[in-house]
């Protein structure tokens, strides 16, 4: 993976609990809405992340992702929703996001996790092998170009378009 030189201790690990304000400060200010701050903290609450991972680099926290538990209506597949990715202003374009995007699709195959939606930027997203043709075999809330789907353990065919639920915490957007 690319990182910018002066990146080179860039670390991506898990939250902790004491990241929980710093994360919510880093979300808050590299979004305008502050809905997807108010997001993670709801998942976190509900108990819906999956995987929450920060970027770290030299103790500073200027990076975030978070993979949230999915449902698919009438099939047993382990499947998450990539959202949000966020990386402080000043440290964007050199190779933040795709350190915490990579990790994070590492971690998931590791947990044999079958699937990984994101509704986010396609030239961004299709580099990591998501794809609309997978996300449109399901039906969810979302849809278009930016909606998108990873399969990661095992090919997943569904033979009808079975309904994707995304955690409460979602109804945010509306």
């Amino acid at each position: 993976m690319r990182v910018a030189p002066e990146l080179d201790g860039l670390e991506v690990r898990e939250e902790t609990g004491a990241d929980t304000a710093t994360i919510h400060n880093l979300v808050t200010c590299a979004f305008d809405s502050g809905l997807e701050a108010r997001l993670v903290d709801r998942l976190r609450a509900d108990g819906d992340l999956v995987l929450s991972l920060v970027a770290e680099l030299n103790g500073k926290i200027v990076g975030y992702a978070g993979f949230s538990r999915l449902a698919i209506q009438g099939r047993a597949l382990k499947a998450t929703a990539l959202a949000p990715v966020a990386v402080a202003r000043t440290y964007r374009r050199r190779g933040i996001a795709t350190a915490l995007v990579r990790e994070g699709i590492r971690r998931l195959e590791e947990a044999d996790e079958n699937l990984v939606f994101v509704l986010g930027d396609p030239p961004f997203y299709q580099r990591f092998g998501f794809d609309g043709r997978v996300a449109r075999q399901y039906c969810a809330q979302w849809s278009g170009p930016a909606f998108m789907a990873l399969e990661l353990a095992r090919r997943v065919e569904p033979d009808s378009r079975p309904k994707v639920q995304y955690p409460a915490a979602f109804d945010i957007f509306g």
